[in-house]
């Protein structure tokens, strides 16, 4: 059984508890997005998809009327195997060299 209350016992997880709440509260002005004057790319990992990260991109994504561009690996997919949660950092950096090159 889990401990109740909001001790750090309860999620010491920063990212899966009440402390993170400034930031699965924001809101974009998504008005003042889609009137700026530069490109904006939301991106998502190819495996986060389902994750907070990856749902909230895809979502941001249709809120502004574009898909969001798809990189490989994981919301870390470019970070080498030092990190202990290797994602493909070749594959990354072509992707994101086709983005920084595409006018759309």
């Amino acid at each position: 059984m889990k401990p109740r209350g909001r001790g750090p016992e309860w999620r010491p997880d920063p990212l899966l508890s009440d402390r993170s709440s400034a930031v699965t509260s924001y809101r974009p002005d998504f008005d003042a997005l889609a009137a700026a004057p530069t490109r904006i790319v939301i991106a998502v990992g190819e495996e986060s998809a389902g994750t907070v990260t990856g749902r909230t991109s895809l979502a941001t994504a249709e809120l502004l009327g574009q898909q969001a561009t798809v990189f490989p690996s994981h919301h870390g997919g470019f970070m080498g195997g030092e990190s202990g949660y290797p994602g493909q950092p070749e594959a990354f950096a072509r992707k994101l060299r086709d983005v920084f090159n595409n006018d759309n």
